[in-house]
């Protein structure tokens, strides 16, 4: 990927090993939106051209999959594909590291400069954690690779209001169905006193899925019961699992 945070911008996908994509719609938007912030014109036949790459990929198969996609400022479309972290739909331990801001409309977007996110999840793992938290100010704005989602004691779900968050396509599925079930969403600083009074802490993101927090820095999250935790991945396997929410990028080709 390009050294420089406005050279590039990306998104990750699941892919089924042939032409389908999880939430296409959802993740072109989020591409337009952050080329937008990061003065990227996207060409108007960006979907033909994801399409054309990935029918070169297409297998037999219908292993799902990690698609990363990326387009760079210089017209190049590059596409590469990965397995599935080991981690996914369980509980993990977190780190905290301090969040690495860019100025500008830069942060906060998925951008061109990504290796000091990989530098946080490098840094977590080499102190036996799973996951970096990045923090600001002394809140939660972002992890690594997922959106943090907080449970109170009172069941009042948070998710974080800074604009330095990238705003995960996992997190948007889920707060839509928790919207359609009539809970309590709030907008907010993921500060310590939340997160020391909270019944749940979740990391939602499109390799995570739902994972469970177990503990940050060493200190254990109040998780006996989880609801949240079991209710989400109960839920997003029936999202993935509705063709419904799959595109079939043959219907870009030409």
């Amino acid at each position: 990927m390009p050294n420089g945070p406005l050279e590039a911008v990306f998104t990750t996908v699941l892919w089924d090993s042939q032409m389908n994509i999880a939430d296409f719609g959802r993740h072109i938007a989020r591409l337009n939106d952050h080329a937008s912030r990061l003065r990227i014109n996207l060409p108007s036949d960006i979907k033909q051209r994801i399409a054309t790459q990935i029918a070169d990929y297409a297998k037999d198969d219908t292993e799902i999959k990690l698609l990363n996609i990326t387009y760079r400022k210089d017209d190049q479309l590059i596409i590469k594909t990965r397995e599935l972290p080991e981690l996914r739909f369980c509980k993990l331990h977190a780190m905290t590291s301090p969040l690495r801001k860019w100025l500008g409309a830069v942060t906060g977007t998925k951008h061109g400069d990504w290796q000091p996110y990989l530098d946080a999840k490098n840094l977590a793992e080499n102190n036996g954690a799973d996951l970096a938290l990045l923090i600001e100010e002394y809140c939660i704005v972002d992890s690594d690779r997922a959106s943090i989602m907080v449970v109170d004691d009172d069941g009042i779900i948070y998710v974080s209001s800074s604009n330095l968050s990238v705003q995960g396509i996992t997190q948007e599925v889920v707060l839509e169905y928790l919207a359609n079930l009539g809970m309590p969403v709030s907008y907010a600083n993921l500060n310590e006193r939340l997160v020391a009074r909270s019944r749940e802490v979740l990391a939602l993101g499109t390799g995570l899925g739902c994972c469970l927090v177990a503990t940050i820095d060493g200190q254990q999250i109040n998780d006996e019961e989880a609801v949240f935790f079991n209710k989400i991945q109960t839920y997003l396997a029936q999202h993935y699992s509705n063709t419904d929410n799959w595109t079939d990028l043959c219907e870009f080709l030409n």
